[in-house]
């Protein structure tokens, strides 16, 4: 199982083409099957279609090449749901009953068509942003109607595309962060149909998900090939400087792509997930090699020690494939996706990994109110004890 995002305490997720919702409560309900048999899918395009993406074909190559992941589903409101297979985009207005496809995105999109953090609404309206590979211009999509219909936003030749786009709820903002190179490499805001960016140059303004508190914008670095992975935080009267210097607030030794805030009582926490990230970026200079980790992890901070004290919530080793012998077949990363909401809290559902694949773990908000217990580990790290948790 894979999450997605959630909606008034329900978190959406999918499972191969099955969607469902999921409450710590009932656990995962399926409501519908992605795509609608109405589409005309004909000849080799269904065949490769569906079985590619659905579970029990997941199942048969994940000893070859590990989990791997082709969708996303993401809750507009309680009845209308968004979700990429591949490079098809696809709507429902049922709860996730039944889905018609609205849009197709390039054909150079990668293996999700977009990453999990490049749709989000803002001011009425929806916005996306496309994944591609290809030599076509960076773009973001919008729709004015909840997402049936769709035209350009925002596009620009000036990076390879765009990882995410983000409402900011204490700035009332649009974001975007694009990559890879170091001149694409990017973090700024939309106006008026124009993208600005506030940083840019260095690996420390590539990122994949940003994450908002009332005083700053806190990202980590996507870059498998660093010798440092910085956790940066940039307060928001720095945000119009001429040449912004983020603060670096944790190093670690994996690419970081998701980041969530959750606020509880006066205590903002943010939490963060490294990638154990396989292969090598073809966008690294000559020599540098992949050093990433084995292991995907889960981190939080608080505003009570201005995020300078993390704790690891959870560690999850990816899952060993024949791939790592095998160089001519593809090998799969290992991520820990997060979704926060006010209900249920934070949820943690690590993917491709040796031990818990495709589980949901949450983490009420009592339970960070509580303070829960900390401790200190063998190799020196803080740790908070969750036991019966993760």
């Amino acid at each position: 199982m894979k999450i997605g995002s959630s909606y008034d305490g329900t978190l959406y997720a999918t499972r191969g083409l099955t969607v469902g919702a999921w409450t710590p409560r009932t656990g995962f309900e399926p409501r519908g099957t992605l795509p609608n048999p109405n589409i005309p899918f004909t000849g080799r395009q269904r065949v490769n279609f569906g079985p590619l993406n659905r579970h029990w074909c997941k199942r048969l190559l994940s000893p070859l090449t590990g989990w791997y992941t082709t969708t996303n589903v993401w809750p507009i409101d309680g009845e209308t749901l968004l979700a990429t297979v591949g490079h098809r985009l696809f709507r429902s207005i049922d709860g996730g009953g039944s889905w018609r496809q609205v849009y197709e995105l390039p054909l150079a999109s990668g293996p999700m068509g977009t990453l999990p953090t490049s749709l989000c609404t803002y001011d009425g309206r929806v916005f996306l942003g496309e994944y591609t590979f290809g030599d076509e211009p960076a773009r973001v999509l919008v729709s004015d109607d909840r997402g049936r219909t769709w035209s350009t936003y925002f596009e620009t030749p000036d990076c390879r595309h765009f990882h995410g786009v983000f409402h900011d709820p204490y700035g009332d903002r649009l974001w975007g962060t694009t990559g890879d190179a170091d001149d694409e490499s990017a973090i700024g805001t939309f106006d008026a149909n124009q993208f600005r960016r506030i940083g840019t140059g260095s690996q420390q303004w590539r990122t994949v998900g940003l994450t908002f508190t009332p005083d700053s914008v806190i990202w980590g670095m996507d870059c498998s090939y660093a010798d440092r992975v910085r956790v940066l935080r940039l307060p928001r009267d720095e945000l119009s400087a001429v040449d912004p210097q983020p603060e670096t607030v944790r190093v670690v030794d994996s690419s970081i792509f998701y980041l969530e805030t959750l606020a509880v009582a006066d205590t903002f926490w943010v939490v963060l997930s490294t990638a154990a990230e396989a292969g090598a970026d073809t966008t690294a200079p000559s020599g540098a090699e992949n050093s990433c980790s084995r292991s995907a992890s889960v981190l939080a901070a608080s505003s009570q020690s201005g995020y300078q004290t993390w704790y690891e919530l959870g560690s999850f080793e990816r899952r060993r494939t024949v791939s790592e012998r095998i160089s001519a077949l593809p090998s799969s990363s290992a991520y820990a996706f997060l979704e926060t909401d006010d209900e249920f809290g934070l949820a943690v559902n690590p993917f491709n990994v040796a031990d818990r694949h495709g589980e949901i773990y949450s983490v009420s908000p009592e339970w960070f109110a509580r303070g829960s217990r900390r401790e200190r580990t063998a190799d020196g790290r803080d740790r908070i004890r969750t036991e019966g948790v993760m």
